[in-house]
């Protein structure tokens, strides 16, 4: 089976390499042989390339959030989506199989569709929460979509769209993470000391991101280490960035075992996105924080049908996490809410505990099963 797969970020990278190895197991438990039965190529990140991506594009290459930021990088951009488009039609998978990113995979569906390719679609673009005219594009390109959150189903199948929930795909990963670290042993290899509180920096996972998260969070880390003397500082960062140069000497790097990272720290300081799903089921106590192009913040603003920038207070219909962004998003102010997390352990255990419920609701393990279940009975029909 031949597959195109197309990715712009770090988290669809992993769910997508989730669901190829899934696929790799059911080809093999049919009799048929998971390497050459298997043909992978397209889009992704260092998750793909480890499960078998041939790729066509490197995702770094587009690694660019904000809708302002991405015009400077506007050719980069057009040249990667002219060269999928060219081997999405050309070489004519059974599938293509497009992850989340949907300012790509919504005009990469269209081109599929036309070719007569039938287009699955894993992790919804966000239409509950902004630009609720891609539903009808949806409805009309997509063959089968597979989406992370609970309430997507209903809304979704109510335009005609064939969703289907099939949980959220950080459940079992942040599960098996809880259940096999070895606190002591992951805390000696990474170089941390549990007597002392450690503060997880997650600026974002493009490079525009760190570029306007990174200065203010260790600045941010910079005033807390006043009161704190003894706090440790860890950037985690993204497989797919490079290391930012001149970090303080105080600010330690980890990549690669991240979530280990965040499961051992007292307290994290995180842009929205993803990683507060993964915080929040690893229970970690957490502060949001972000910053833009304030054109692009505006335009976000202004189009935005939701309450809040963190998936997890959306996911719990109430304030669990606390968020300051833009011009709210000042270091002094920062460190005094990341402070009270620090010196309160009641505080930081209630939040643990709502947390806790957050992860409830987004189900059981098990989601890139289900999706593979979905895909393949796409391809049989």
């Amino acid at each position: 089976m031949r597959i195109f797969v197309s990715t712009a970020d770090a988290s669809g990278d992993m769910h997508a390499a989730a669901l190829v190895e899934e696929l790799r197991s059911r080809l093999g438990a049919r009799g048929e042989d998971p390497e050459s039965g298997l043909d992978v190529y397209g889009l992704g990140g260092a998750g793909l390339a480890a499960a078998g991506l041939v790729p066509v594009v490197q995702q770094s290459e587009l690694a660019v959030a904000g809708l302002v930021e991405v015009l400077g990088s506007l050719p980069r951009v057009v040249g990667a989506y002219r060269a999928l488009r060219s081997a999405l039609v050309e070489r004519r998978p059974d599938i293509a199989v497009l992850v989340d990113s949907p300012d790509l995979n919504l005009p990469l569906a269209a081109v599929a569709k036309r070719a007569g390719i039938p287009v699955f679609y894993y992790v919804a673009p966000q239409v509950w929460a902004w630009r609720q005219g891609r539903v009808a594009k949806l409805r009309r390109r997509v063959d089968r979509m597979a989406v992370i959150f609970p309430f997507e189903e209903a809304l979704l199948r109510s335009h005609g769209v064939p969703a289907t929930f099939v949980g959220h795909p950080l459940v079992e990963r942040m599960e098996r993470v809880r259940r096999e670290l070895k606190p002591d042993e992951a805390a000696r290899e990474l170089g941390i000391d549990r007597q002392r509180p450690l503060l997880g920096l997650l600026p974002g996972s493009r490079r525009n991101e760190i570029a306007r998260n990174l200065p203010i969070m260790l600045e941010t880390a910079a005033l807390l280490r006043g009161p704190y003397p003894e706090l440790q500082v860890r950037l985690l960062l993204a497989p797919t960035l490079e290391l930012p140069r001149d970090l303080p000497d105080f600010a330690g790097v980890i990549r690669g075992r991240t979530h280990d990272a965040m499961a051992l720290a007292t307290v994290l300081l995180a842009a929205p996105g993803t990683v507060t799903v993964e915080a929040a089921l690893l229970h970690t106590p957490m502060l949001v924080t972000h910053r833009m192009n304030a054109l692009s913040f505006e335009i976000v603003r202004r189009l935005s049908h939701v309450p809040s920038s963190c998936m997890v207070n959306l996911i719990a219909e109430q304030g669990v996490v606390s968020e300051r962004l833009q011009d709210m998003a000042r270091p002094a102010a920062l460190a005094a809410e990341l402070s009270a997390l620090l010196r309160d352990p009641a505080r930081a255990a209630a939040m643990r505990a709502s947390l806790a419920g957050v992860g409830a609701k987004l189900g059981g393990a098990g989601a890139a099963r289900r999706a593979a279940e979905l895909l393949l009975e796409l391809r049989r029909r």
